[in-house]
């Protein structure tokens, strides 16, 4: 099955997995399923980095960096 993340279940997943359900988790971290992400995840993540919020202290260029770090080379 291939699952779409949206930018939270994104950052969740990325850094943040006790905010996930079992269920997403277990959904997640089965192999057969393909994990996506959306290239507006990364601009949303961006800008709202950008707006200098407290409550929202992502680095774009890091999560990127991991992001395709871990896609094993199947980023598309």
């Amino acid at each position: 099955m291939i699952l779409l993340l949206d930018t939270h279940l994104l950052l969740w997943a990325a850094g943040n997995r006790e905010r996930l359900s079992a269920a997403a988790t277990a959904l997640l971290l089965d192999p057969a399923h393909e994990l996506l992400f959306s290239a507006a995840s990364i601009w949303e993540v961006t800008i709202k980095s950008g707006l200098g919020r407290d409550d929202f202290q992502v680095d774009p260029r890091r999560l990127w960096r991991m992001l395709l770090t871990h896609a094993n080379g199947n980023c598309r």
